[in-house]
């Protein structure tokens, strides 16, 4: 993900055996490290401003989350929770972090959300029937989009869609609202994300003739007429 500025992107070192998270410019050059550490660094995301970066740390023996200064500066812990928590991204006001997590360690991911500072949490989704994951803000911050599979059935029957739940804020909390199913297809629709003015939704899709993931975008129109 480019931070604010459109200057640099953040990616996950695939080489790297104990992976680390880097910066550099869009051409590729000026190769930084910001994390240096024991254990699996990934998963990082910018906040809205580009000051902070969320990612995902092994680094004290379970996988939770960490936010640190864009430079890798100033390293705190947010998550301390047995299981793992992974795939964060900011709130568009950049208080809050939605993210996936196996609390329960079955491997049937949901969706909580942490304030920044690590004090407050939320628990969005409670149904160990499906797994949820990529959850993703409208800029608006009044509803999030994220991929969801039944396996109610079993892993033969259950299929990747993308849903979408109201959230507002109550007593200083986030909650969530109504959910409404987005996609349809016997393929999967994986990693949604809206683009930067709300209007454009893209995510990763398996609906092709040969089966491979690719990119898909197409126009956001809700609450237009």
């Amino acid at each position: 993900k480019l931070a604010a500025e459109g200057g640099r992107r953040r990616y996950q070192w695939d080489f790297d055996p104990n992976m680390e998270i880097y910066t550099c410019n869009q051409d590729g050059t000026d190769l930084k490290a910001l994390t240096n550490s024991p254990g699996y660094d990934a998963e990082g995301s910018y906040s809205h401003d580009g000051k902070q970066i969320v990612f995902t740390s092994s680094r004290d023996g379970d996988p939770d989350l960490y936010i640190m200064d864009a430079d890798g500066s100033n390293v705190r812990q947010i998550t301390n929770v047995d299981g793992y928590d992974g795939g964060p991204f900011f709130s568009p006001d950049d208080k809050w972090i939605i993210f996936r997590s196996d609390r329960q360690q079955e491997h049937m991911l949901q969706l909580f959300a942490v304030s920044v500072d690590g004090k407050k949490e939320v628990q969005l989704t409670d149904d160990l029937n499906t797994v949820n994951w990529a959850p993703y803000f409208h800029p608006s911050g009044d509803y999030l989009v994220w991929t969801r599979a039944d396996y109610s059935r079993g892993p033969s029957g259950a299929n990747f869609d993308l849903f979408t739940m109201e959230i507002t804020e109550e007593d200083g909390l986030l909650v969530g609202g109504d959910v409404a199913r987005i996609t349809d297809h016997a393929k999967a629709d994986v990693l949604p994300v809206f683009s930067n003015d709300g209007t454009k939704l893209m995510w990763t899709s398996s609906r092709t003739e040969d089966g491979s993931s690719q990119l898909w975008i197409a126009d956001w129109m809700r609450g237009k007429k």
